[in-house]
């Protein structure tokens, strides 16, 4: 059985955190909506067009679509969705027998982890924050926000179905959590733009998700520069869910994704508890 692609991918750009927008653009579309646009590292400068595919201003405005699509695109540059194919291609390679084996899943899980940290570190929003609050945000946010991301990536590409994967997932993260993990992915909105949108506004969250470490400092120096951020994404989230679905359905599709983040919550805990019950019967015997 070979796992085929779901998403068009692209490959990722590492760029170093002084890199501003590149000057040079390149004629594309916008992923959203099809309309025309320049893309350039971080997003798409919007063109004017007098097409019936201009953008409804009636919901969103201009500067809300750029955004929007400045997001989808951050997003899809630093993702990894060319690692993911990478490692697809060499295990369809492999005899069946010795496709998806626990060292090669668990190198990598860890390096899409790894890769899935650069879509909150080349985020513009985040570059604008002062190194110390920068810093801090990420390493708060980072553990929930990568596993919904990893979630988020291994839906598109169906690993979970792949028996030989969820067996190495087990040994991963022990049963439960694996377990756990596929139901989150099972929950997941079918609409990628908008669990996009809700990333970006978790890894501007200013609360600890899961689980509370000793000796962590979590205080931000300038608050006032976050809070702003936080209410852009959330109110550019419920607009795109207005103008995708109407308000009736924009209310379920928030509501079915608040009950998949605390799923995402108990799945991450379990995992810590999991890996933490491993430790200490190893220790025992």
């Amino acid at each position: 059985m070979e796992i085929t692609v779901t998403e068009e991918s692209t490959e990722p750009h590492i760029l170093s955190s002084s890199v501003k927008r590149q000057k040079n653009t390149i004629p594309c579309e916008c992923k959203i909506c099809g309309a025309s646009a320049r893309y350039s590292y971080y997003g798409a400068i919007i063109q004017p067009t007098s097409s019936s595919l201009e953008f409804d201003q009636s919901t969103l405005s201009m500067n809300q679509w750029n955004l929007l699509s400045n997001l989808v695109h951050c997003f899809d540059e630093n993702s990894g969705y060319a690692f993911v194919e990478r490692f697809l291609k060499e295990q369809n390679r492999l005899p069946i027998k010795f496709r998806f084996k626990y060292s090669s899943v668990n190198n990598f899980v860890t390096s899409m982890k790894r890769q899935l940290q650069l879509v909150f570190e080349k985020n513009l929003d985040f570059l604008s924050l002062s190194s110390h609050d920068f810093t801090i945000l990420l390493r708060t946010t980072i553990e929930y926000t990568s596993n919904v991301a990893g979630m988020f990536i291994l839906c598109q590409y169906n690993l979970f179905d792949y028996p030989p994967f969820h067996e190495s997932a087990e040994m991963i993260f022990q049963p439960s959590a694996a377990n756990f993990t596929k139901r989150v992915i099972d929950q997941l909105d079918p609409d990628n733009t908008f669990i996009k949108l809700i990333l970006s506004i978790l890894s501007f969250s200013t609360i600890n998700y899961t689980v509370y470490r000793k000796n962590v400092h979590i205080n931000l120096t300038n608050i006032k520069a976050t809070l702003p951020i936080q209410d852009m994404y959330t109110d550019l989230t419920w607009r795109y869910l207005l103008y995708k679905y109407g308000y009736h359905q924009a209310v379920i599709h928030f509501s079915n994704l608040l009950r998949c983040l605390f799923s995402v919550t108990g799945t991450i805990v379990e995992a810590h508890e999991s890996q933490k019950m491993y430790r200490n019967d190893c220790f025992c015997s």
